[in-house]
């Protein structure tokens, strides 16, 4: 029987906070108050959440929760957060291979044509929730993605975890700090009801003490030092 996503639970590294997708008015001044220092670094911040909401809502996809990584007390926002259901996928046990192939049917059809994307890789993992896709892109030096696909074992649904950042010094921060958020993430599952819209069980992102800094392992398929900048490949 296939099954579709009730409940996510998001178990986020210190410093990041995570929000409902349109919640971000309401909760962007508690936590400025939270990470910030001064009246202008809260303001920062509180404009930057907002910004991030904006983004994520205007996608007009399924998302169910929204973040960012704020790792100083200036108020900027270093990485996004995007955690989105993705639909009708298969309830087999290759789905997440079949998701890695088409992936790299794309990366082969990118290196053939001339594109903004200088590093491109996806690789297959394991993670308690299930398999995963783990896609690492860069846009020259100006933008970085690593995007998580886990695939929950009997589940006619996946979920995606987008992380975005423009920052190329903190890059490998945010792929390790993406790969523990997919570590720790749980996804409850139930019997699939009729065709139409259902909320997500709101299970709201926690912050735990621990740390997910430079010296954790960074996801497979991980970038070597210095390929960021290089030429289109």
């Amino acid at each position: 029987m296939k099954h579709e996503i009730s409940r996510i639970d998001l178990r986020l590294p210190e410093r990041w906070r995570g929000w409902r997708p349109g919640d971000a008015p309401r909760v962007a001044q508690r936590f400025a108050a939270e990470l910030t220092t001064g009246p202008v670094a809260a303001a920062r911040l509180r404009s930057a959440l907002e910004a991030v909401d904006r983004a994520v809502v205007g996608l007009n996809a399924r998302h169910v929760r929204a973040g960012a990584w704020v790792p100083e007390p200036t108020g900027d926002v270093v990485a996004g957060l995007a955690c989105e259901i993705l639909a009708e996928v298969p309830a087999e046990p290759g789905a997440a291979t079949a998701h890695l192939h088409r992936v790299r049917r794309k990366i082969a059809r990118s290196r053939r044509t001339a594109t903004r994307i200088t590093y491109h890789a996806a690789s297959l993992r394991e993670v308690p929730a299930g398999e995963a896709v783990v896609t690492l892109r860069s846009h020259g030096v100006l933008r970085h993605e690593v995007i998580w696909t886990v695939f929950p074992p009997g589940a006619a649904e996946a979920v995606e975890l987008r992380f975005d950042t423009r920052s190329t010094e903190r890059y490998q921060d945010v792929v390790a700090h993406a790969e523990t958020i997919a570590l720790r993430l749980r996804v409850g599952l139930t019997a699939r009801r009729a065709a139409g819209s259902r909320p997500v069980a709101a299970a709201v992102p926690r912050q735990t003490a621990r740390r997910a800094g430079p010296a954790a392992t960074p996801a497979a398929g991980s970038p070597p030092p210095g390929a960021l900048p290089a030429g289109a490949r």
